[in-house]
């Protein structure tokens, strides 16, 4: 597996490069443009040399286009977005299908971690692109090495193969180019260069810009109106059950958080706990529930259905009007792909809100009232939530439930001036469910 960089572009873009797998010699055409359509696999906004320039300088994305003479479709694609702290890199066979993608991320000023690799061997002439069933290679690093592994997947039938990734620093770490970079196994170019320059090519169809816009990979959001979820009246429509409207708040407990410092996590797991980086004011907080209603019908029958999609701590009686990530120490959103996010993991379909300095006692009476039922020092407090207090420090632990295992981001809620008012966890996939 090999990068290689392509420094700043001048009036040249043509370039000789070996392609194909004998290594001839071959013209490479290099032009830039604002996005790509993933489906039709073709520019949109054409660019300048100059005006990629000025895209990469400010950061915004733009993309490189590699593309051989008589060849239908490219043999690179290029996707940098500097302020992303992304570059992506797609090479594409004679069919058009996608046989390499390579996703780094700018975590150093002036290097570029290999953050995911993919591979694809296509079985026939007639296997579309990223068809589920090819061959396809998988490599997931992160930068301490903790979690890197590689998934083989063998195509229809062929079942998968799970490995921890083992990758020499030297192929994990690569340097920022000034403008662009090439793809891992890709036609390195040769320092030759053909003068002329070759006009973007405006291989765009109408209302293209709108309909596949490129961009790159961004970590997850709520998805949920969660502010909205605790406003009595207000109205959802649910998949599964049509129309609900949120019939209240509901109050589970009163968490005393006397050092400010706030876990969410299992508390049955016995590993380190998830302590937000975010303090809070010491103090003691209301631990709510959004409490939704609505109507099912099964063979005519109709009956009541209750939803409590989202738990949250209220740090401050205002409105959140902006959400981000809850992180925890060692965390670097600058890593996830694309819709992933930062939570707690369970394997008991369960999550806790506490005080993070008697974490260790408090946790501890959790896993006894379940493993030994001894409730000599749990309280239940509301729907199976349980509370337990760390007489010592004077905080408490919070149990809440959630839909199923897995894990489960914690989202921070921020006023219009920027305070934390909220500290929220969606318990419940909710997917479906949408504001009226």
């Amino acid at each position: 597996m090999r990068v290689d960089h392509v420094g700043r572009p001048g009036s040249a873009s043509r370039r000789r490069a070996r392609v194909g797998r004998d290594r001839r010699m071959a013209v490479v055409e290099v032009s830039y443009a604002e996005g790509w359509d993933v489906e039709a696999r073709c520019e949109f906004g054409p660019l300048s040399v100059e005006g990629a320039r000025r895209k990469d300088s400010d950061g915004h994305p733009y993309v490189v286009i590699h593309r051989v003479p008589g060849r239908a479709v490219p043999v690179e694609v290029h996707l940098v977005a500097w302020a992303d702290h992304y570059v992506g890199q797609w090479t594409y066979d004679e069919s058009g299908r996608r046989t390499h993608e390579v996703d780094l991320r700018l975590l150093e000023a002036d290097r570029l971690f290999l953050r995911r690799y993919v591979q694809r061997r296509y079985s026939s002439p007639e296997q579309r692109d990223r068809a589920r069933d090819a061959w396809r290679l998988t490599l997931d690093l992160s930068p301490d090495g903790k979690g890197s592994k590689v998934i083989e997947e063998r195509g229809e039938g062929g079942g998968s193969f799970h490995t921890l990734a083992d990758v020499p620093e030297s192929k994990r770490w690569y340097p920022r180019s000034e403008f662009g970079v090439r793809a891992a196994g890709s036609p390195s170019v040769s320092p030759e260069s053909e003068p002329g320059e070759r006009e973007t090519r405006e291989a765009r169809k109408e209302g293209l810009e709108s309909q596949f816009p490129w961009r790159p990979p961004r970590p997850g959001r709520p998805g949920l109106a969660l502010e909205d979820l605790f406003r009595p009246g207000t109205r959802f429509i649910s998949e599964n059950w049509g129309e609900m409207t949120v019939d209240g708040i509901g109050h589970i407990a009163t968490l005393r958080v006397p050092s400010g410092r706030l876990v969410v996590a299992d508390p049955r797991y016995r590993d380190d706990p998830r302590e937000l980086t975010q303090h809070i004011p010491p103090g003691e907080y209301p631990l709510q529930k959004a409490v939704l209603v609505g109507e099912g019908e099964h063979f005519g029958e109709r009956f009541p259905v209750t939803e409590e999609p989202v738990v949250r701590l209220l740090i401050a009686d205002e409105p959140a009007v902006t959400w981000e990530m809850g992180l925890s120490e060692g965390d670097d959103p600058r890593l996830l792909l694309d819709g992933h996010a930062y939570g707690f993991g369970t394997d008991v379909a369960a999550g806790g809100f506490a005080d993070a300095s008697g974490w260790r006692t408090l946790s501890a009476k959790i896993r006894r009232y379940y493993e030994e039922s001894d409730e000599s020092h749990a309280e239940s407090v509301t729907d199976g939530c349980i509370c337990v207090t760390d007489e010592e420090t004077g905080g408490d632990l919070v149990t809440f439930s959630t839909e199923g295992d897995g894990t489960w981001p914690v989202w921070l809620g921020r006023s219009a001036t920027g305070e934390l008012v909220s500290v929220s966890v969606i318990t419940s996939w909710v997917a479906d469910l949408r504001q009226s």
